[in-house]
């Protein structure tokens, strides 16, 4: 499945007035349905939602969204405020773009996908500056999708794919990671916990002391299997988290290309 897929032009609008966080919320029910105890659902559990924590993650963006019971497919939708809306966000300054997702409660795993999907977009500041440049529903579809990673074919029609090991020794990077590979919509990951090879060597007598307590904290291993055609876009963002690194060092990436597959995982 594909963002593409559920963002609908007639789920996409532009709010010049001022506007609450509960009002904002009001009109994403109203755009998701026409039914009004629908409607009321929606807000309810959107509401629940934001009082597990703000969906306004800072630089003028929020992604509301939450789970139904009673519905089959996505619905996924588009509200912009250029005058900006007080959201609770996480930097406390006031949100313009909103991205909201109603998912089926039997999809969590396209939910994920999708909220990462929407995550990896609205995090480059030239793809929010362009949507909120845009005056029609439609400007701001084709600017939004125009930033989406492209869609991928069933593993069952293909047999390209490559394993990606990404190794984390930075916390608060793993996240930034997690984020940028759950974007791919046909992959499968596993995540493992690990330690620092000075943990061992430092317990061997003939290194004692050459390492300390801080050299064996935080160490995982994201394993995926993904495919060949997303590669390069995967990479592409990975590597600009290591450049940023000091010294480039805390993250080590590579791939290699697999030969054979069978089965999927349920992520």
């Amino acid at each position: 499945m594909d963002l593409s897929d559920f963002l609908l032009t007639k789920n996409i609008k532009i709010i010049n007035e001022d506007i609450d966080k509960d009002g904002l919320l009001n009109e994403i029910a109203k755009l998701a349905s026409s039914d009004e105890s629908a409607q009321k659902k929606i807000f309810e559990n959107l509401k629940e939602r934001e009082g597990l924590g703000s969906t306004g993650f800072g630089n003028g963006i929020a992604i509301p969204h939450c789970a139904l019971d009673n519905i089959d497919e996505f619905i996924i939708g588009i509200i912009t405020v250029p005058n900006g809306v007080e959201y609770d966000s996480l930097d406390n300054k006031p949100a313009k773009v909103f991205v909201f997702i109603i998912a089926p409660e039997k999809k969590r795993n396209h939910y994920i996908r999708f909220l990462s999907a929407v995550s990896g977009i609205l995090k480059q500041d030239e793809a929010v500056n362009e949507i909120l440049a845009q005056t029609t529903p439609i400007g701001i579809e084709e600017s939004f999708l125009r930033y989406s990673l492209p869609s991928t074919t069933n593993k069952k029609e293909s047999k390209e794919f490559n394993l990606l090991h990404a190794f984390c020794q930075s916390e608060d990077k793993f996240e930034d990671l997690m984020g940028i590979i759950t974007e791919v919509s046909e992959c499968d990951i596993s995540v493992v916990e690990a330690n620092d090879a000075g943990k061992y060597i430092n317990a061997m007598p003939l290194f004692a002391k050459f390492w300390t307590d801080e050299t064996s904290g935080f160490h995982r291993i994201i394993v995926v299997v993904l495919p060949k055609s997303n590669t390069n876009e995967i990479l592409r963002k990975i590597n600009k988290i290591i450049d940023k690194l000091p010294e480039r060092s805390g993250i080590m990436v590579y791939i290699q290309a697999i030969d054979y597959i069978n089965g999927n995982l349920n992520l």
